[in-house]
């Protein structure tokens, strides 16, 4: 059987559209005859499979970013280590309590471990008379910072603490 056109309808309408001009409309409907003998099978339900991998890799890793204040105590005058110097550290200004308080040791060495990063003072002291005040102290993340405190004796008395 030879696949063949068949015009069904065929009309053309003239219509007038404001401005009197005309326009027209021309309808065809074309079946293919082929077309109409076919079955076709359409699935209204269809299934669609979706699948993704992801893969996640978990290190137990620990970043430290605390810093660490080392240094030495000495006496100003003489460059002398100063041992057993009481050491306090004051997060940007000193008021307050300190956030951390420490001893040198029999050499005058100290350390300051563990802290976060920021702007530190230190204030050292021992008897009433002998101290040190420092600037401020810039730690950054993971660093070490070396400060040498030289104490020295005070001319007038205040009321430091």
């Amino acid at each position: 059987m030879k696949p063949e056109n068949i015009i069904v309808e065929k009309k053309t309408s003239e219509h007038k559209v404001p401005n009197n001009s005309k326009c027209y409309e021309n309808d065809s409907f074309q079946y293919n005859s082929q077309d109409l003998d076919q079955e076709q099978k359409v699935d209204v339900n269809p299934v669609q499979l979706n699948s993704q991998n992801v893969n996640v890799y978990v290190e137990n890793k620990k970043v430290d970013y605390s810093g660490k204040i080392t240094g030495i105590t000495v006496q100003k005058k003489d460059n002398e280590a100063l041992q057993y110097v009481d050491i306090f550290l004051y997060f940007g200004q000193k008021c307050g309590l300190p956030v951390f308080e420490t001893i040198s040791d029999c050499n005058g060495n100290f350390v300051i471990e563990d802290i976060p990063p920021g702007y530190y003072i230190i204030y050292a002291q021992i008897k009433n008379n002998i101290n040190y005040q420092s600037n401020y102290i810039k730690v950054l993340p993971g660093q070490t910072v070396y400060q040498t405190l030289a104490l020295s004796e005070k001319t007038s008395p205040s009321n430091d603490f």
